[in-house]
């Protein structure tokens, strides 16, 4: 297994992705799906059309087992929703209050879940809870309306969902998602290998100590969901594949501990675990990973030097497990089935569920939804439904993103630019020019900058807010009319919301900054530190670490400063020197 040998064999060929396309396909797509989303439903005569294009924006990602994951998780919500929302009205006729103290709870119920649980759970209780929101909001004095506006915007909303699918799939380039995963996996696993190369190379305690692969690896769980989704048979190598990011966890903790391991013996077998990593990154960078015959040779070569005495060198041993999971899991998704040489199983991710959170966020969307009633009834406000549905949007949708005050205050100023660019549009060139041919050339440009933002991380809600905004005022029904004083009624409100919201959350569970959200994130890692026991079984100790990432990849991302991330590493190894168990035992 000789690095050097291997290398040669390396191909240069670009890294590959699991997304559909690029960045600017992907906003193209997303854009001419919505519109034509839009025209369908003009066509149908909807009310409302501007909902379905409002739903390819949120459920096109560009992942494609992620859209198809979420398409079933929009239409669960919305189904939901639109019951919920025709059940409420039913309940409470002409009683507005009951109504809205019905409604305030339900929305902290939505968002409490949306805060505590990952992926499906989370998507459809925020997803209930915005339907819910459009359906019932501006009905809840006229219950015989309920129905039909369910019917309606549910209509649009499904509509929406079956747009986005269908470019989802017509731009896939590739219907090999088992190939694509393995890929994936492969060029994870080599960079975070060629960074174990270097960690090794280094020996030096004073040297930064970082785990800069965390927050890819943590990441690679929804992938592996998302490829399951997508391909069903994958579902029965499901054991093999959904617990690699545990195991490349694993052997980051590993090579951290063998590389400040102080034991004169250990750097013999440091230059060995480079020797070994070395080759198995560039085995894995050649192209002859996915190949059956010469992946079962790599296997059948790691499993004999696993069978050298390592008794002084117990990280070794746990690099060598990892390695080979990584490598069963690789010829389970070339064969569809468990591997020759089964090693031991290691679980799925466990992430963090943080109560204390979810509780929080269910107080702020009561609160915030009561007192948005209490301002809306003693104002008599008229486009106090837009008030209220964008209240909904801010304290169920937006809760799942970390710093959500920021990201607040962002979807305040996106929908103040995309109300200010739609009003422009329709008063300069939809005023003049009624026609379906202007619609498209006016909202064209805003969407397909609007989905390019959406590839941007933690931008994506300004341009989901963008798109709202823009459409909102722009307000493409059938038929349009133009009325600039309701307009500007209408813009003031959506900005107002998000404004009203990021006051309701700097009031109820402020959001630390700065030294003391560092020093948060470290207190909630040392008590985790304290619930590992000596006696807990090897998944025991395995899902305890993979909390502790979880906890390090939110404490990277606020702060770059070396003795803040060394300290957190710390707590990692230290905690796993307490609890030496194998997968043998």
């Amino acid at each position: 297994m000789n690095a050097q040998t291997a290398h040669a064999d390396i191909r240069s060929e670009p890294r590959p992705s699991f997304t559909i396309d690029g960045d600017l396909g992907f906003a193209l797509r997303t854009t001419l799906a919505g519109i034509a989303a839009m025209f369908v439903a003009m066509w149908l005569q909807l009310d409302t059309p501007r909902w379905a294009i409002w739903t390819v924006f949120i459920v096109s990602p560009p992942v494609r087992g992620n859209a198809l994951r979420k398409t079933v998780a929009r239409i669960v919500g919305t189904f939901i929703g639109c019951t919920v929302g025709v059940a409420a009205v039913a309940l409470f006729p002409q009683d507005r209050v009951g109504f809205y103290v019905f409604f305030s709870l339900w929305l902290g119920a939505c968002a409490y879940w949306a805060t505590l649980r990952r992926g499906f759970v989370s998507y459809a209780a925020s997803l209930g809870a915005f339907t819910s929101a459009i359906v019932s909001a501006g009905v809840s004095a006229a219950p015989l309306a309920a129905w039909d506006t369910a019917m309606d915007r549910g209509c649009a909303t499904i509509l929406g969902i079956l747009f986005a699918l269908f470019a989802s799939n017509l731009a896939a380039t590739s219907d090999d998602v088992p190939g694509d995963l393995a890929n994936r996996i492969c060029n994870l696993a080599a960079e975070l290998l060629d960074w174990a190369v270097r960690q090794l190379h280094a020996r030096n305690a004073t040297d930064p100590m970082d785990a800069p692969f965390t927050a890819k690896i943590l990441g690679l769980d929804e992938t592996c969901v998302n490829a399951i989704v997508e391909r069903p048979a994958l579902g029965r190598i499901k054991l093999w594949i959904c617990g690699l990011p545990t195991a490349l966890l694993s052997l980051q903790s590993a090579v951290l501990s063998l590389r400040n391991a102080p034991s004169r013996q250990e750097p013999s077998f440091a230059r060995a675990g480079t020797d070994v990593l070395q080759g198995v990154a560039d085995f894995l960078r050649s192209g002859d990973a996915l190949d059956l015959p010469t992946l079962r040779r790599q296997a059948a070569s790691l499993t004999t030097l696993q069978q050298t005495s390592w008794e002084q060198a117990p990280a070794m041993t746990t690099i060598l497990d990892a390695l080979l999971y990584l490598l069963a899991a690789l010829q389970a998704l070339l064969t569809f089935s468990p591997p020759d040489a089964a090693p031991a199983l290691y679980p799925p991710a466990t992430f963090v569920a943080h109560r204390r959170l979810a509780t929080i966020n269910l107080i702020r969307a009561v609160v915030a939804m009561g007192l948005g009633f209490v301002i809306w009834d003693l104002t008599a406000w008229p486009q106090g439904p837009v008030f209220m549905v964008m209240i909904a949007v801010a304290v169920v949708v937006l809760v799942t993103v970390e710093n959500t005050v920021v990201v607040v205050w962002a979807a305040a100023v996106g929908a103040l630019l995309g109300g200010m660019i739609g009003l422009t549009l329709k008063y300069l060139l939809l005023v003049r020019f009624n026609d379906s041919l202007t619609l498209f050339v006016a909202v064209f440009p805003l969407l397909l900058f609007s989905a390019w933002i959406e590839t941007k991380g933690k931008l994506a809600p300004l341009g989901v807010l963008l798109t709202i905004g823009g459409l909102y005022l722009i307000e493409p029904t059938n038929p349009q009319q133009y009325d600039f004083t309701h307009d500007i009624n209408t813009l003031i409100p959506i900005v107002l919301s998000f404004l009203y919201a990021g006051l309701v959350f700097l009031a109820i569970g402020t959001p630390r900054k700065g030294l003391q959200r560092v020093t948060e994130l470290l207190v909630r890692m040392r008590r985790l530190r304290w619930r590992i026991s000596p006696n807990g079984s090897w998944q025991q100790r395995l899902w305890w670490e993979t909390q502790m990432y979880d906890e390090l990849r939110q404490l990277q991302a606020v702060t770059k400063d070396p003795k803040d991330r060394q300290h957190a590493l710390k707590l990692v190894l230290g905690g796993l020197r307490e609890c030496h168990v194998s997968p043998a035992s």
